[in-house]
Order: structure tokens, then C-alpha cells, then sequence
């Protein structure tokens, strides 16, 4: 019988490099926190998706939503 090598501990190596909080989706109804290599930057603001970016945008009247 094969024993899978990573629960045998021959597998990869991993990292326990937790990643850091750089903030939280600036959209006001969201405020998900955003970790290293996650989210958006728009204006210089963090959103965490494009849906809340063009929720915002719309909300400020920068952007006019056409599916309504």
C-alpha cells in the first residue's frame, strides 16, 4: 500500500507565514478586513472585489449604474 508522502512528512515544506492585515474594503456597507495579495486598490482606497468598488462609485455619482 502507498502512504501519501505529505502525511508521512515527506511532502513540501510549508511556510507559517501568517499574512498581514494592510487594512479593511472601503466600502461602507463591507469593511471586510484585507490581508497581503488580497483585494483592489482604486483611487487610493481598498475595496475587497470590483462589486464593491462600482457599488461606491455609483453611490458618489461617479459612476452610473445601466442594469437598473
Amino acid at each position: 500500500m502507498l502512504e501519501n508522502p505529505t502525511v508521512a512528512g515527506l511532502g513540501f515544506e510549508e511556510s507559517l507565514h501568517e499574512p498581514k492585515e494592510i487594512g479593511k474594503c472601503n466600502y461602507k456597507y463591507c469593511s471586510e478586513e484585507l490581508y497581503e495579495g488580497e483585494g483592489y486598490e482604486f483611487g487610493g482606497y481598498l475595496y475587497c472585489s470590483t462589486g464593491c468598488i462600482g457599488e461606491h462609485l455609483v453611490e458618489e455619482n461617479a459612476a452610473v449604474d445601466l442594469s437598473a
